[in-house]
């Protein structure tokens, strides 16, 4: 059962990675500073969501691994609760850095509300998954 429920981490992967690369590529098309292509907002996407945020993407999953094994593998009652503390907890880093860095504060607060959006997702992945 346990292998089951952290399977279901890929929504959470794959919605914020989807999510702020298209965030990303838009936002490197209208920069009025840079002319760019679609490919090179493409490719910077990419490169800034991958390579820069490489640790980012590292903290997020050994989080999501480890939460899951405290919170919802020995008990998963209360499971929307449960993914709302784990959102909560994750979340935190990225209020800090929302207020600390004004110039990608809208980076981060998609990032929140689209963990948000993959967590309620994920909360009927792991009810499948239990079943």
């Amino acid at each position: 059962m346990a292998i089951r429920i952290l399977k279901t981490n890929w929504i959470n992967i794959i919605g914020v990675f989807t999510v702020l690369f298209l965030y990303t590529t838009i936002y490197e098309l209208i920069e009025p500073n840079v002319s760019r292509n679609i490919f090179q907002a493409m490719i910077a996407s990419l490169i800034g969501i991958c390579l820069y945020g490489i640790m980012f993407w590292v903290g997020f999953i050994i989080m999501l691994i480890i939460l899951d094994y405290v919170l919802i593998i020995p008990n998963p009652k209360d499971l929307k609760l449960k993914l709302l503390i784990e959102w909560i907890v994750i979340s935190s880093p990225f209020v800090y850095w929302a207020i600390k860095y004004p110039e990608q504060r809208t980076l981060y607060i998609i990032a929140i509300i689209t963990f948000l959006v993959t967590q309620l997702l994920r909360d009927k992945l792991i009810n499948k998954a239990i079943q």
